[in-house]
C-alpha cells in the first residue's frame, strides 16, 4: 500500500516538463490513408474549386467549410453509427448557425457563443456523439458569424449543410456493398479475445493483459451496438455471457476444452469473411464449464438458433417466448438512452463542465476583442477544438493545439510566400483536406496543424490575404488555448475522478452480487465495468507534470480493486472460509469508493485499511490521498 500514501508535493522542475512536453507531441501512429481522406479530399476542394471557376469563390469556401465540419465527425466504422455521429452534429451546426446570424446587430450578439457554450458543455457529457455535436454547433456558429454572405438570412446556414451531407451521403453510399462488415469485424475480435483468454496460460499476467483486451473490446462492441443497432446487438448479450464465463474460467485457471477454443477462432474467420455458419457440430465438452462456454459460444454466435441468452448462460426457449424476449431487448437501448440523459441532467458536474466551457469562450472573445485581432472568431475555434470532456486534459490538448497550428502556419507561410496561384492553393488545400482524417491516429498535433493549414487555405481562395494573417492566426490560437487552459483549471475539474471512483463501486457492488447464488449469472458486469473506469481513466494519462502525483495514486487504486474483483470472482460458495469474509470486505469498499464520489473539495479522503486476509481474498485498496500540493485532474 507504500504507493497510495499520502506523499510530498514536488516541485517543478524543467527535467520532468520537458519529458512530458515531448511525450504529448510525439507521434503515436503513422498516417493511414483511408476512405475517409479521400471524402475528405473530395468534399472540401471540390467546393472551393467550383467557387473558383464561378467567380463566387465565397460560397464556394462556405460549403468547403461546411464539408470540414462532417469530415471532422467521420470517426465511426459502423454505418449505423455513421449516421448517428454524422448526420446529428450537422443538424445542430445549422441551428447555431442560424442563431449566430439571427441575433447579429443586437446588444445580445457578444453574449450568444458563451450561453450556447453552456448547453454545448452539458451536451458533450454525453459521450462522444454528444461532444462532436457539441463541437459542431460552436464551430458552425463562429464560422457562420465571421464570414457573411450578401443574400438571404438562410444562405449561409444551408451551404454549409450542403456541404456537410455531401459528406454524409458519401460515407454512407459504402453501406449497399459493405453493410455489416465493420460489425462482422469487431464480432470476430472479440471471439478471437474469448478464445484467447481460455488458453492453459490465463491465469498468469499473459492472461490478466488477454482480458483487459476483451473487456476494452466488449466496451466498444457495446457502445457501437448501443447506438448503431444492426446485427451486433442481437450478438451483444451472448458475447457477454460467453466473456464473462471465460474471463472468470481463466482468473480461476480452470481448464477448458481446447476444441472449443479452436471453434471460436474458425467462427470468428468465418464471422469476419462474412460467410455462412459452419456445418459441423460443436465440441460436446467434458464437463459443467464446457457446457456453459458451449451454450453462451453458441448464443454469441448465432443468436437465433433457438436459444435465448441470459446474464451467465443460454437457456432454451420456445417460439412466442423468444419473441417476446427480443422485443423486451429492442426496448432496452432506448430506455437506457433516457437513463442517461436524465443522469447527466441531473449531475451538477456536467452543468460544471458546461460553465466551464462558457467562460473560456467569454474570455477568448473578449480578448480577440480587446486586440483588435483579424477574423476574432479564431480564438473563440481554438477553445471550441481543446475543451471537449471525452478527449483528455485540457493542458495536453491546448499543448498540442498549439504547436500544430504553429507548424501549420508555418507550412502556409511557406507555400503563401512562394506566391503560388490558386490552382497551387487549391492542390495543397486538397492535400491538408485529405490529412485532416488520415492524422487522426497520429496525434492531435499533427491534426490541427492539417486543420490551421486547412483554414488559411480557404481564406486565401475566399479573397482574404492569408499571409498577413499568420501572426494574428497564431496569436488567437495563444489566446484561446490560454483561455481554456484558465478556465477549466480554476473550475477545478474532479469530473474525470468522480467517474472513475463510480465506476469502481458499481464493477465492487456487482461483484458482489455476483458473490450470491441468486444472482451468480451476473458476472460479466464488474469486467464492463472496469473496462468502463479503465478508458476513462486514460484519458488523464497526458495530465501535466504538476498532477502526476495523483494520476499515479489512482492508477494504483484502480489496479489493486481489479485484482480484489478478480480474485473474488474466483471464490464460490464451496469456500465458507473466505466466501462470507470477502462479501463483507467488497460491500466495505463499494462504501467507501462512494465515500471518494462524495462532494469533498478537498480531494478523496483516505479508505480506511483493511485487516489482513488470506491469500485467496487480498485486501480491499486504499484509496488516493490528494493533499495541499497535488489536485485532482
Amino acid at each position: 500500500m507504500s504507493t497510495l500514501r499520502h506523499g510530498r508535493h514536488r516541485t517543478l522542475r524543467s527535467d520532468s516538463l520537458l519529458p512530458w512536453v515531448r511525450q504529448t507531441c510525439a507521434p503515436r501512429r503513422r498516417p493511414a490513408l483511408s476512405s475517409a481522406a479521400w471524402r475528405s479530399l473530395a468534399a472540401v476542394t471540390a467546393p472551393a474549386g467550383l467557387g473558383l471557376l464561378a467567380g463566387r469563390p465565397a460560397e464556394g469556401v462556405m460549403v468547403a467549410l461546411g464539408a470540414l465540419s462532417a469530415v471532422l465527425t467521420d470517426v465511426a466504422a459502423a454505418y449505423r453509427h455513421r449516421a448517428v455521429t454524422m448526420l446529428l452534429p450537422q443538424l445542430l451546426g445549422v441551428a447555431g448557425a442560424f442563431a449566430t446570424l439571427t441575433a447579429e446587430g443586437t446588444a445580445f450578439a457578444p453574449y450568444l457563443l458563451p450561453a450556447l457554450g453552456v448547453p454545448a458543455g452539458v451536451l458533450a457529457c454525453l459521450g462522444p456523439e454528444g461532444s462532436l455535436g457539441a463541437m459542431i454547433l460552436l464551430m458552425d456558429a463562429q464560422v457562420a458569424l465571421d464570414l457573411p454572405l450578401p443574400g438571404p438570412l438562410w444562405l449561409p446556414p444551408a451551404l454549409m449543410l450542403l456541404g456537410g451531407l455531401s459528406v454524409v451521403v458519401l460515407a454512407l453510399a459504402g453501406r449497399l456493398f459493405f453493410r455489416g462488415r465493420a460489425e462482422r469485424a469487431l464480432l470476430a475480435q472479440c471471439l478471437t479475445g474469448c478464445a484467447a483468454v481460455l488458453e492453459p496460460d490465463a491465469a498468469g499476467p499473459a492472461g490478466t493483459a488477454r482480458r483487459r483486451a476483451l473487456h476494452d473490446l466488449l466496451e466498444r462492441a457495446r457502445h457501437t451496438g448501443a447506438v448503431g443497432g444492426g446485427a451486433l446487438a442481437r450478438h451483444l448479450p451472448g458475447l457477454l455471457a460467453l466473456a464473462g464465463t471465460a474471463c472468470s474460467a481463466g482468473a480461476r485457471g480452470l481448464a477448458a476444452d481446447p476444441a472449443l477454443a479452436g471453434r471460436l477462432r474458425a467462427e470468428a474467420e468465418r464471422v469476419a469473411a462474412g460467410r455462412p455458419a459452419l456445418g459441423s457440430a460443436w465440441p460436446p465438452g467434458r464437463g459443467p464449464l464446457d457446457v456453459r462456454l458451449l451454450r453462451a459460444a453458441r448464443a454469441a454466435v448465432l443468436p437465433g438458433d433457438g436459444v435465448v441468452p441470459g446474464d451467465g448462460e443460454a437457456v432454451p426457449v420456445d417460439g412466442r417466448r423468444a419473441g417476446r424476449l427480443a422485443g423486451q431487448r429492442a426496448e432496452r437501448p432506448a430506455g437506457r438512452r433516457r437513463a442517461v440523459v436524465r443522469a447527466v441532467l441531473a449531475d451538477p458536474q456536467s452543468w460544471l463542465c458546461g460553465l466551464r466551457l462558457g467562460l473560456a469562450l467569454l474570455l477568448a472573445g473578449a480578448a480577440a476583442a480587446y486586440f483588435d485581432l483579424p477574423h476574432p472568431y479564431w480564438a473563440v475555434l481554438n477553445v471550441t477544438f481543446v475543451c471537449r470532456p471525452d478527449i483528455g486534459p485540457v493542458t495536453g490538448r491546448a499543448l498540442e493545439r498549439f504547436c500544430g497550428t504553429a507548424l501549420g502556419v508555418l507550412v502556409s507561410g511557406l507555400v503563401l510566400a512562394c506566391g503560388g496561384t490558386g490552382w497551387v492553393l487549391l492542390a495543397v488545400l486538397a492535400l491538408a483536406a485529405g490529412l485532416v482524417p488520415a492524422l487522426s491516429g497520429t496525434g492531435y498535433l499533427y491534426q490541427a496543424a492539417a486543420l490551421a493549414t486547412v483554414v488559411l487555405m480557404v481564406t486565401q481562395v475566399a479573397g482574404d490575404p492569408a499571409l498577413p494573417l499568420l501572426l494574428p492566426c497564431l496569436a488567437c490560437c495563444a489566446i484561446g488555448c490560454l483561455a481554456a487552459v484558465l478556465a477549466c483549471e480554476s473550475a477545478g475539474p474532479r469530473h474525470r475522478q468522480l467517474a472513475v471512483a463510480r465506476r469502481l463501486a458499481v464493477a465492487v457492488e456487482q461483484t458482489t452480487l455476483a458473490l450470491t447464488p441468486r444472482h451468480s449469472r451476473t458476472v460479466p458486469a464488474p469486467h464492463l465495468q472496469l473496462a468502463v473506469a479503465r478508458a476513462e481513466f486514460e484519458r488523464a494519462r497526458r495530465e501535466p507534470p504538476w498532477r502526476r502525483g495523483a494520476i499515479d495514486r489512482w492508477a494504483a487504486l484502480i489496479e489493486e480493486v481489479e485484482r480484489t474483483v478478480d480474485t473474488a470472482l474466483t471464490l464460490t460458495p464451496a469456500d465458507h472460509r473466505h466466501f462470507d469474509r470477502t462479501r463483507h470486505r467488497l460491500h466495505r469498499l463499494a462504501e467507501q469508493l462512494h465515500h471518494l464520489d462524495g462532494h469533498h473539495p478537498a480531494g478523496p479522503a483516505p479508505l480506511a485499511p483493511s485487516a489482513p486476509s488470506a491469500p485467496s481474498a487480498p485486501p480491499a485498496p486504499r484509496a488516493p490521498r490528494i493533499g495541499r500540493g497535488a489536485r485532482t485532474a
